[in-house]
Formats: C-alpha cells, sequence, structure tokens
C-alpha cells in the first residue's frame, strides 16, 4: 500500500526552509580566497545569496489535515471525521528537522534529515507521531509561471515513509482509525508537494512556502520513495535558448496507481499542474481528460488523436481561478482538501479494464475534434528507479542500492544496466567562478566532476527478481578519490541506468540517476593538533555556515572552540540522522570525523586538546587537479545569487554556448 491508496489524509499549510546560502557556491570553499562579503546579505551589497545567516531548519508551519480519503470516498469536513482540522505538527521533545544538499555541485537533490511527524487535537499531544525516513526530493521544474524574480520558481516533491509510529489516544475518527489498521509495523507513508517559496527578506513569508501533502498506509517490500505504479513521464524541452526544466506539453511528470479489485485508477497530480504564481493558482490549461490508449504504444505520441483512439477514464477536478477573480494567497480548495489526488472509476466503462492491462495512459487537452497527448505513460509502460537516489560514500564504503522494476505497474523481472553519467547529462557540476583578487590574484574555478571515472565502483548490470527487485552495490574504493576538487572534500558522480529491452526513443525521468559523493580518505595521525589538522577544517566550515560562529562558538578560534569542547564532541558523536548532528551541511567524511574527536578527546597537562604550533606561512589550499572548463559567470539579480536558480541559469548559459559552436 502506498499514498495513493485508501484511507489517506491530505494536509495543507506552509513550511519553513532556513537554508544557509554561503555554501551554495562551491568557489566559496577555497579557504585562502574566501572575503567577508561573501557571509553578507546579497540585497546589502554582499555576496552571501539571500540568506546568510540559515540555519538548515527544515519544519511544517501552521498545518492541518484539510481532506482525506475513506473506502474510495471523499472526506472534506469535521462533520464527517474529526480528522478535518487537526494539526500536522514537527516535533516538540527535539529539534526540528535540517535541509541539506548533498553537494554546492549538486544542488539538486536537497535532503530533509530528522523530521518528526506530528498529528495531534485539542487534547492528545500526538495521535501519531513518527520520524520520517531521509529522503533528497525529485521532479524539480519551473512549476511557478508569473511571478516577482525573489520568488523560487521551482518546485520538487518528496516521498518517504514514517518509521517507529506510535498510536496515541482515541481521536474518534474512523479515517484514522483504518489507517492505523491498514499499516504495518510502524510505518507510514507520505508524500509532499512544495512550491512558492519566497526569499525576499523583506515579506512576512521569508524562508517559507507551501506545502501540501498526503500521508497512508505502508507496506514492507515496497518501494520507500515512490509508487511502484503507472508512471507518466514529461518530456522536457530541449531548445537550448529555453529554460531548462520545462516540459514540452506545459506539464510534469507524475505517478498513478491502478487498483483493479475496485476498478479505480489514482493519479497524483500535486506536483504535476503549472501554478500561476506562489499562491498555487493553477494556470488555467483548459479541460484536462485522463484515458488510457486503446492499443500500446511503443514509441512517443506525436500529433493529435481522434477521439475512438482513447478510453477517456474522466475529466481532471482541477479548478483553476476564474477570469477576473480576486487574488489568494492560498492554494485552491480541491488542491488543499485532496493534495491533488484524484480518484477515477472504470467500473461502468466498457473497455476500460482491459486496456489498462497492456495500453498507456495519456493526459489529453482537446484539439479540434481529437485530443492532443500533454504527457503519456513510460513508453511500453516499462520503468525502473533506484529508491535511494543519494549517496555519500567514504573511502572504502559500499552501499546497497535498491531497484524496482515494472511494467504497465506490474512487477518486472528484467536486466537493468549501469552507467557513469556524461558531462552535461544532469545539472550536477558548476559553480560561479571568483574574479582575481587579492592576496594571489588567481582566479578561484569551479572544480570539474566525475574524475577520476574509476574511484566509484558499480556493476555494468544486475537483474531484477519476479517482485520486480534488484539490488546494486554501489561502493568507493579504498584509496578514495584522491583529493581530485582540491579546496573541496571528495568528488561527485551521476550514476544512470536504464532496462536492457527499454527502446532506443524511450522518454526517462530527467531525474532518475543516483547522486553519489565520495570522500577523500584521509589517514589519522597519532597526536592531532590544531593548527595542523583542525583548523583547517573549522575554519572553512565556519566560513560557509556563519550562523554557528557568530552566534555559538568561533570555530576558527582555539580559545573558543576550547570553551565549547564538551558541546562538540556530543554534536561530532551524533549520528547524522540526529537533528543536533555536526556539520548541519552531512558533508564531513568519516575520516575526518575520527580525527576531530580524537583531538577533542585527547588533551595536554592543561586539560586542552593539542594546540601544536603555528607554521610559519600557512599551507596554500590544494587547486582542484582538473577545472570545469564550460563554467560560465551569468549575470544574477540580488536574490538569485548562491541557490538553485544560479545553478539552472549557468546551464541555460552553456546550453546556448554549446548550441552557437555547432
Amino acid at each position: 500500500m502506498s499514498y495513493l491508496d485508501s484511507p489517506r489524509i491530505h494536509f495543507s499549510g506552509y513550511f519553513q526552509s532556513d537554508v544557509s546560502t554561503v555554501n551554495n557556491n562551491v568557489c566559496y570553499y577555497d579557504s585562502d580566497a574566501f572575503k567577508e562579503q561573501y557571509q553578507q546579505l546579497s540585497t546589502s551589497g554582499g555576496d552571501g545569496g539571500w540568506n546568510p545567516q540559515g540555519t538548515a531548519i527544515f519544519r511544517f508551519v501552521s498545518c492541518s489535515v484539510t481532506g482525506a480519503s475513506l473506502n474510495g470516498k471523499p472526506i472534506t469536513s469535521s462533520a464527517q471525521d474529526p480528522i478535518i482540522g487537526m494539526a500536522m505538527e514537527n516535533a516538540d521533545q527535539r529539534a526540528p528537522g535540517k535541509m541539506a544538499d548533498l553537494d554546492p555541485q549538486q544542488q539538486m537533490v536537497s535532503q530533509i534529515w530528522a523530521l518528526q511527524v506530528r498529528l495531534t487535537d485539542n487534547v492528545e499531544r500526538a495521535l501519531f507521531i513518527g520520524d520520517m525516513l531521509p529522503v533528497g526530493f525529485m521532479n524539480l521544474w519551473l512549476r511557478q509561471q508569473q511571478g516577482v524574480r525573489s520568488d523560487q520558481l521551482l518546485a520538487a516533491n518528496y516521498q518517504s515513509i514514517l518509521e517507529n509510529v506510535q498510536w496515541h489516544g482515541h481521536s474518534h475518527s474512523p479515517v484514522l482509525e483504518a489507517m492505523r489498521k491498514a499499516s504495518q509495523h510502524g510505518l507510514l507513508a507520505i508524500e509532499f508537494n512544495l512550491f512558492g517559496y519566497g526569499r525576499d527578506p523583506s515579506i512576512p513569508r521569508y524562508t517559507q512556502g507551501h506545502i501540501v501533502g498526503t500521508i497512508g498506509p505502508y507496506h514492507e517490500r515496497e518501494p520507500k520513495h515512490f509508487v511502484l505504479g503507472r508512471q507518466m513521464t514529461a518530456q522536457l524541452d530541449q531548445d537550448p535558448d529555453a529554460y531548462p526544466l520545462v516540459p514540452s506539453g506545459g506539464v510534469y511528470c507524475f505517478q498513478c496507481k491502478n487498483h483493479p479489485d475496485r476498478q479505480t485508477l489514482t493519479a497524483d497530480f500535486g506536483n504535476a499542474l503549472p501554478i500561476v504564481d506562489a499562491s498555487g493558482a493553477f494556470v488555467d490549461l483548459g479541460p484536462l481528460t485522463l484515458a488510457v490508449l486503446k492499443q500500446p504504444a511503443h514509441a512517443p505520441i506525436s500529433g493529435s488523436l481522434a477521439k475512438d483512439q482513447v478510453i477517456v477514464l474522466g475529466q481532471v477536478a482541477y479548478d483553476p481561478p476564474p477570469a477576473g477573480a480576486a487574488a489568494s494567497d492560498e492554494p485552491s480548495p480541491w488542491f488543499r482538501q485532496t493534495a491533488a489526488i484524484q480518484d477515477f472509476d472504470y467500473a461502468a466503462i466498457p473497455g476500460a479494464r482491459q486496456a489498462l492491462e497492456a495500453c498507456p495512459l495519456l493526459l489529453l487537452s482537446p484539439s479540434g475534434s481529437g485530443f492532443q497527448v500533454l504527457v503519456q505513460e513510460s513508453i511500453d509502460g516499462l520503468y525502473v528507479r533506484s529508491d535511494d537516489h543519494v549517496l555519500r560514500l567514504n573511502a572504502g564504503q559500499q552501499l546497497p542500492v535498491s531497484f524496482f522494476a515494472s511494467r504497465y505497474g506490474q512487477p518486472l523481472s528484467a536486466q537493468v544496466n549501469v552507467e557513469l553519467l556524461p558531462k552535461g547529462a544532469t545539472l550536477m557540476g558548476g559553480g560561479q567562478p571568483l574574479p582575481p583578487s587579492p592576496p594571489d590574484n588567481k582566479p578561484v574555478l569551479p572544480p570539474r566532476i566525475s574524475v577520476p571515472a574509476d574511484a566509484v565502483q558499480y556493476p555494468a548490470s544486475f537483474h531484477t527478481n519476479d517482485s520486480g527487485h534488484g539490488r546494486a552495490l554501489i561502493s568507493a574504493i579504498p584509496a578514495g578519490p584522491g583529493n581530485p576538487r582540491g579546496y573541496i572534500d571528495g568528488q561527485l558522480y551521476g550514476i544512470g541506468y536504464q532496462l536492457q529491452l527499454q527502446p532506443p526513443d524511450y522518454v526517462s525521468n530527467y531525474w532518475n540517476f543516483v547522486s553519489v559523493l565520495a570522500f577523500n580518505r584521509v589517514p589519522e595521525p597519532e597526536h592531532p593538533t590544531w593548527y595542523d589538522d583542525i583548523r583547517p577544517i573549522f575554519v572553512q566550515y565556519g566560513n560557509l555556515y556563519p550562523i554557528m560562529s557568530k552566534h555559538v562558538v568561533d570555530l576558527g578560534d582555539y580559545d573558543s572552540v576550547v570553551r565549547h569542547v564538551d558541546i562538540l564532541k556530543l554534536a561530532f558523536s551524533l549520528p547524522m540522522s540526529d537533528p543536533n548532528h555536526m556539520p548541519v551541511t552531512r558533508d564531513l567524511s568519516d575520516d575526518k570525523r575520527a580525527i576531530i574527536l580524537k583531538w577533542l578527546r585527547r588533551t595536554d597537562a592543561q586539560g586542552k586538546p593539542l594546540k601544536g604550533t603555528p607554521p610559519l606561512q600557512a599551507a596554500a589550499v590544494p587547486a582542484p587537479q582538473a577545472v570545469d572548463t564550460d563554467a560560465v559567470t551569468v549575470v544574477l539579480d540580488d536574490l538569485q545569487i548562491a541557490g538553485k536558480t544560479a545553478v539552472v541559469l549557468q546551464r541555460q548559459a552553456q546550453r546556448k554556448a554549446a548550441s552557437s559552436k555547432d
């Protein structure tokens, strides 16, 4: 079962993501070239982006249950079920969750860590409470069509599970009781969509945006981060002059689940339909129809379809604002009450059940006497996806990655081929180069990623079993990548995959790959000292995460660190799943962590960690072994500096430059 099953509850409200923006430009990791202005707000003349003092906190704000589904029937008022109106809260007995990028050269899989989700009413502290399994977002696209440039026009979704779920009290809610009975082993499924994020410090929703989500049952042995169902795959506009991450049909990828037992197809449009502005109001695309083709299709469908070529399952119930309607600050009622998840009952539709077994789903719009295809199901119904798509690997470490293959939503036994993605295949890499400046008057250039290619190991292929499940071991060689990026630890790799029987014109989801950060091997000194081993690590972290050094402990000052040695020992000892884990950015290797803890725990005769002798001349920060020769400097507004918009605009500039050379 999944969040697309019934029972399920829908919630909406706001989220806060108080991310720090200083560490979004990889060139700022060069400590020798770092300047104080990189910690200053860009709107105040600095170069630190729109939130240099960010804490990385992620939390729900003013979220409540706004809808539900039980036995396939919608519930939208507390008169139908008392769960409507209950609060969807964060942890109340520990710190809130955190959001962290994998790396400044891979900001497009931002993960949420240590988020606790709690349903509460006016009586019980927690009717249920659970820990969300850390996950990176997926399906990032240019969703918002209008708005000031300070808005984040991109949107994405998260899907995961809640673990260690505990149930308390009696809510007298049939939906909640049914969900408790349908779930297994303290697990629930959760999915939510984020949009309308504000980056302007002068507006009330600074560091906040809209959230609309769903919680439902989860059963073991199912994917944790997507639904093994019907995958609608949008084709991106390949025009080099077009903004990247724009679907050619105007609607983005989404997933559906067929329920043959009750002859219902459930579709999730929550992150698929374009919105006008930060309110979440839908763009009026005219009537939208979900249908199934009467015949199998072995290639992308271009042009129009006649009405007699499809079986219509129903109209999408989305509710764009009528012309001339007053502006709103909230998503539409349908969006809030259903999270844009819709059930299509096909029990009375002739031929629908049979067609759904071997023919593709289509999202259509009227075109003359027929239909235009906006999005179609993956070709031949074939689909494979890794469940985990973000990995951090220490030198010599290997991790299994689960994959699930399917055909028209049914498990598929098949061969999956694996490869290292070529340069430019993803939005990984790049950075905003820094011009020459004192004292050495040398420019700082972004490192090249994915070299050396053999530092990360993976199988050339593997097979999924009859349940559609397979595993691939991805590992880092014991020696590590060898510090190829110089001033920043480790190396980035994009691992791609596809079904062997996939047709040549298959349209893949752009985000279906595994992002890997492989850390350097760092030998552990017998007697680590402040000057030789610790200060270089701490200074860089203090530069990039100034909220810590300015308000807690000055990480570049030995005496300040010594005064806080006990809390630092605790913070560096906590697992990554803990909200108080240090560093909050979760970009410290086990090797460096071991050195830091060894230094913190071993003291001199005065009971202080070893200080050592300051060098006569500070060692220069190592330069990258190879730089990204395609990196370009782009002109950005103050509130576009140091963020995902900058990454996308840099890629757009690279596409234009490459096109002009052809």
